[in-house]
């Protein structure tokens, strides 16, 4: 034999093995994917005996879960669940700068304004009179601004 057919020979063996080596890893992640499939099936029959829902489970486990994912921060390649988790905050990030940074509680809201009663009204503080017509003057504006609604309201005198 020439040295390029031991050469060859010494390839193929190492091939050989590398196949052998592959199709071990193919059987043992199949034996993995049954393993997660009767434990969903498990996890379901438990939720279902003990009228529990998936989600309240996930809840009780959050320490871990929340433990699992900051772990896969420290991580060299951390698995597509957490760069998927990263991409989906940082998109929320972003959206709510653009949107600007008010929170659902500080937006304005779409309905009408409470409507303070025809009359005198005046401010306990200062003694100041104000007599509302139709709209509200400029000045009771200002008191329902700083004391609230609620508060101005009781200051009705007529």
């Amino acid at each position: 034999m020439s040295v390029f057919a031991n050469d060859i020979e010494k390839q193929i063996q190492q091939h050989h093995q590398k196949i052998l080596e592959l199709e071990q890893l193919k059987k043992d992640q199949e034996k993995k994917f049954e393993g997660l499939k009767e434990f969903d099936v498990a996890i379901k029959r438990l939720c279902n005996q003990n009228s529990l829902q998936e989600s309240e489970l996930y809840v009780s486990r959050s320490e871990q879960i929340e433990a699992w994912i900051v772990g896969m921060a420290k991580e060299e390649s951390p698995s597509s669940i957490y760069n998927n988790l990263r991409k989906h905050f940082e998109k929320v990030i972003n959206r709510a700068a653009t949107k600007g940074t008010k929170t659902r509680a500080e937006r304005t809201s779409s309905l009408p304004k409470p409507k303070l009663a025809v009359g005198e009204y005046r401010n306990p503080a200062t003694h100041e009179k104000v007599e509302k017509i139709k709209r509200n003057p400029r000045i009771l504006d200002e008191w329902i601004n700083e004391y609230g609604f609620e508060t101005v309201r009781t200051w009705k005198i007529s």
